[in-house]
């Protein structure tokens, strides 16, 4: 049950006391003869007793849905349709049921009825239009010397939402003095007292008139549907770095809590994206995770932390965080903390190294999820070259065992999260989260019997990622970190080009996949999913678009410098397998291939070999028996001979 916030308890209270007070004015103003007199203790009761109804009437029409300050024409109309529905009950009343009690045909009568609908409206609708307007008041001038001078970034229409959003002190402390917009025709309107400046081509010359009429623009905030060009992201968010001015973004996304209608967001990451945001319908999304029990392995880390939490903000009754890192763990929960408010103990966390079998089997069979989302891996492709082992035990023997421990454990669905370098893999990384994918269509695949558990009781769905944008270790945050040091940016090299999506787009992929293959049933082929990523964005691009955000111009202000290829890196990435048949599962924005399982004996005596090999620590047979079942990562012997040949020749 959602708990009911304090303050609400107030607010209905008040509610009660100005309905009692509304039907006590309106019968002393009425002014009309022969009203019959019940006595004071009966009309005092009766009255309570309305007051009473009332605030059943005012919970089914909305009015504590929201607070005062964010008071608005929603809340008024909810206050008209509350006061109407009174006001008929008090009318049927006295129609209906006054003349079979007493003498006169009515108690009430029209005139008590007009003037207890407007008093009632006024004694409703006022405090809450005032407090607002005090609010804004307050934040305007009480505290203006504490307020950032801002801009809005928009249409009018578009930037009357920023504005709303900042008197509502959702954007912190933020005044917003102009509005600069894209439309020639809205210069020197006025939207809620606040004027439209100029155009989006005159940023500069608006900023430096402002600072000569004494107001220095601190931050500017930009509406949902502004700067939908790339270009013209780049030029006047570039501008904006370049006088050192923060842009900020309203997020399109609305919160269902209507305290919080909205939030901000600094543009540099899903401005990157270059494509349009895949977004997933969130009604079936929040239906099926309702009350769910979730386990996230890896969740200290970028993808695991925003599962966790995402997962909680949806409506899992409980998600249990599994890490092996105590300084990643603790700062999921401290983040959930923050971020979650009062659904904060729904996250909880547990240290275990997902290489321990008894531990995760363990963990997850106290636990007993109906979810077990699979984040826990190695995925730095320099190191795992070097590190093949290591690669092994993490990436698939971790996987085994938690694959085996959910099955033990009778859950629902096991989602393992893959990558698009797991497809015709030409690196450790791939050829590890290959074997992984294998491991879990095989198990998906098989008999009825595995390992002496039930397997019919457990889905197992793989999903693969792109790069996702923002993520610890990823390219942005090095790109960002280069530029923020002076430069240079590295690239690896220009030809270079990778698929990208955001850390929403890659939470609500991995719910999906947990969805749709609970809801196809035992009979469902799919067993990896994608997310349609668009077309794959060149490295160079990325870097150069970046440059040109943070106020600089590529290769002038801000050098690029190519490093060439690592090992176990190639310039192009593939979402799928020629040999893996697509199909659509009816979500849009997500692509399904049919599942490439190999015989269950064979998979589990290489799996043997390979625990073997890595518990010895020896690379080489480790990377012969990861190649026995990935051959693309095999390199002919005749390939490195002539290579050697022509090596020692120069």
């Amino acid at each position: 049950m959602k708990k009911i916030p304090f303050k609400t308890y107030w607010v209905a209270l008040h509610d009660f006391g100005v309905t009692f007070l509304a039907l006590a004015l309106a019968i002393s103003l009425r002014g009309e003869p022969h009203i019959p007199d019940f006595g004071r203790r009966f009309e005092i009761f009766a009255g309570l007793a309305f007051a009473a109804f009332a605030l059943f009437v005012y919970y089914i029409c909305s009015l504590y849905a929201s607070r005062w300050r964010f008071a608005s024409l929603f809340d008024l109309f909810g206050i008209f349709k509350a006061v109407s529905i009174l006001t008929a009950t008090l009318l049927i009343a006295d129609y209906m049921i006054s003349p079979r009690y007493i003498d006169a045909n009515k108690f009430f009568g029209g005139r008590t009825l007009a003037i207890y609908w407007s008093v009632q409206i006024i004694l409703l609708g006022g405090p809450r239009v005032a407090y607002r307007a005090f609010r804004n008041w307050r934040r305007a001038n009480v505290h203006n010397a504490d307020m950032l001078a801002a801009i809005a970034i928009g249409r009018a229409s578009d930037a009357e939402g920023v504005i709303k959003l900042a008197e509502a002190g959702l954007a912190g402390p933020i005044r917003i003095f102009g509005i600069v917009t894209t439309v020639p025709q809205e210069v020197h309107q006025v939207v809620r007292g606040v004027p439209v400046w100029g155009l989006i081509d005159s940023v500069e010359g608006i900023v430096r008139d402002a600072a000569e009429r004494g107001i220095a623009i601190q931050r500017a905030l930009i509406a949902p549907e502004a700067l939908k060009e790339v270009r013209q992201i780049e030029e006047v968010v570039g501008t904006f770095r370049r006088l050192g001015i923060p842009a900020i973004r309203l997020d399109i996304a609305h919160s269902t809590d209507m305290a919080r209608p909205a939030k901000l967001h600094a543009v540099i990451d899903d401005d990157l994206l270059i494509r349009p945001l895949v977004e997933v319908d969130e009604e079936p999304l929040q239906a099926y995770v309702q009350g769910k029990r979730v386990v996230v392995t890896g969740g200290g880390g970028s993808i695991g932390a925003e599962l966790a939490l995402r997962s909680a903000e949806i409506g899992a009754a409980r998600v249990l965080v599994i890490d092996h890192s105590e300084a990643a763990l603790h700062a999921v929960l401290e983040r959930a903390e923050l971020t979650l408010e009062d659904k904060a103990e729904v996250v909880e966390g547990r240290l275990c190294d997902i290489r321990d079998r008894a531990r995760i089997a363990e963990l997850i069979q106290a636990f007993a999820p109906d979810v077990v989302f699979h984040a826990a891996a190695l995925k730095h492709v320099p190191h795992l070259e070097r590190e093949v082992a290591e690669a092994v035990r993490t990436n698939v023997l971790g996987t085994v065992n938690t694959a085996d421990a959910a099955i033990a454990a009778g859950v629902g669905v096991f989602v393992l999260i893959s990558t698009d370098k797991a497809t015709k893999p030409a690196s450790i990384l791939g050829a590890t989260k290959r074997i992984a994918e294998l491991y879990t269509q095989s198990i998906d695949a098989a008999p009825a019997l595995v390992g002496g558990h039930v397997r019919h009781a457990t889905r197992l769905v793989a999903v693969r990622f792109g790069n996702v944008i923002g993520t610890a270790g990823s390219v942005v945050p090095r790109f960002r970190a280069q530029i923020e040091a002076g430069g240079p940016v590295t690239v690896t090299d220009p030809a270079m080009v990778r698929y990208f999506m955001t850390k929403r787009e890659a939470t609500d992929l991995l719910w999906t996949a947990a969805r749709v293959t609970t809801a196809q049933g035992t009979g469902c082929q799919s067993a990896v999913l994608v997310l349609n990523m668009g077309q794959p964005v060149r490295i160079d691009d990325l870097a150069r678009r970046m440059i040109r955000l943070a106020g600089f111009e590529p290769d002038h202000g801000m050098q690029i410098v190519y490093t060439g290829k690592r090992p176990g890196e190639r310039m192009a990435e593939f979402l799928f397998e020629d040999r893996e048949p697509q199909f659509d599962i009816g979500v849009r924005g997500i692509v399904a291939a049919e599942s490439q399982s190999i015989p269950l004996p064979r998979l589990h005596a290489i799996i043997a070999e390979l625990a073997s090999a890595a518990e010895q620590g020896d690379d080489e047979t480790v990377r012969d028996l990861v190649a026995d079942l990935v051959p693309e990562i095999r390199k002919p012997k005749n390939v490195i001979a002539i290579g050697q040949a022509r090596g020692q020749a120069v």
